[in-house]
């Protein structure tokens, strides 16, 4: 059974609990309720409220959502180990997000005797024992969540872990040597496939693709964005959209913006998290992106806009703005990880609020 006959079937819709916070309005009034508290914030669990079949409905363009999923993410102090496992299932539970994301946290070790495009070659090809503490906490959360919400571990782009390898050797590197810097590229692009291969045996139901490089920084529409970033990363996209259930590719514009988005068309993946503004000022509007790249989008909310500084009052008009100009398929997010001060109460709000809406 393919991917797509495979959600047509509804096999995927594992049972599990929803949440809703205390006060709000009940997707399903007569669903039996479990109260905790987690983190200083109340909370509900709904017994029929299935995430995992909420998220996946919206792969299904042909009718528009009948709810709203929303999720946000952040960094925790506790990047590996218990900590890390008790922080991710804390912060979910806490904030009512819509399926598990799982933050990358470890990184490839930057190595010395890469001082010069020739040696780009000598960067190891890191097999899945590397990853193996970041393998543990998605194992742990997948078996703790995996019934109720998808589990969704991120990955970096091969650019990102070459900038973790070589430093601030990697620009001047490329454009010298292109040729010897894609065979180190090549390498690491190997690395990320053990890690996925090995993210999807421990639980993982997909990935929070990220790409990088293609910015105006870096090598934005040059030919070397066409030789160093666009190939490899289509590579990673590829094996996660044929093993996975769902990926999300997130259009990363921490620290630089694009010039444009059409680029990412060819790339793989399921759903589409674009940046809020092009690097000239321009708005990303989340109706074009679905209608450009024929697939659902998730965002819609600037990391470090009104979402980072208000209080929920104050943000709830930004997010009927969103969600009036978003097309019947979407998912509520930020363009990217929100700072780590933004206090869990207020997620739970907006995703709460989030919930009870109806688009289409």
């Amino acid at each position: 059974m393919n991917k797509r006959d495979f959600l047509k079937s509804g096999l995927y819709a594992a049972g599990g609990f929803g949440l809703c916070s205390t006060g709000a309005v009940s997707l399903h009034a007569s669903a039996r309720s479990l109260s905790g508290k987690e983190n200083g914030v109340t909370y509900l669990h709904q017994a029929k409220v299935n995430k995992r079949e909420k998220v996946l409905a919206v792969l299904d363009q042909s009718k528009p959502n009948d709810y709203v999923p929303a999720a946000f993410f952040m960094h925790f102090k506790d990047k590996l180990g218990q900590g890390a496992i008790d922080r991710h299932l804390e912060y979910f539970r806490a904030t009512n997000m819509d399926f598990v994301k799982v933050q990358y946290e470890i990184a490839v070790p930057y190595l010395e005797n890469i001082q010069k495009p020739e040696d780009w070659d000598k960067i190891p090809v890191y097999e899945k024992d590397f990853f193996e503490p970041q393998l543990a906490v998605i194992e742990a959360l997948a078996k703790e969540l995996k019934a109720e919400a998808l589990i969704i571990p991120t990955v970096y782009s091969p650019f990102s872990l070459a900038g973790q390898t070589v430093g601030k050797n990697l620009l001047p590197h490329a454009r010298e040597n292109p040729d010897a810097v894609a065979k180190g590229l090549q390498h690491i692009t190997e690395s990320i496939l053990n890690y996925l291969g090995e993210a999807i045996r421990r639980g993982a139901d997909g990935f929070y693709i990220s790409t990088q490089g293609g910015d105006v920084r870096n090598f934005g529409d040059t030919p070397l964005y066409d030789k160093l970033i666009l190939p490899f990363d289509k590579i990673v996209s590829q094996e996660a959209s044929d093993k996975a259930l769902l990926n999300i590719l997130h259009i990363c514009d921490y620290g630089s913006s694009y010039n444009q988005i059409q680029k990412f068309v060819s790339y793989p993946g399921s759903i589409i998290n674009p940046p809020i503004r092009l690097a000239d000022g321009t708005e990303v509007k989340t109706r074009d992106v679905q209608q450009t790249f024929g697939r659902p989008v998730m965002g819609g909310l600037d990391r470090l806009g009104i979402l980072a500084k208000g209080k929920p009052e104050e943000i709830k008009p930004e997010v009927d703005k969103v969600l009036k100009e978003a097309a019947p398929n979407f998912i509520l997010a930020a363009d990217c990880t929100v700072p780590g001060e933004v206090p869990w109460q207020t997620l739970r709000a907006v995703i709460d609020y989030a919930h009870n809406w109806r688009i289409g």
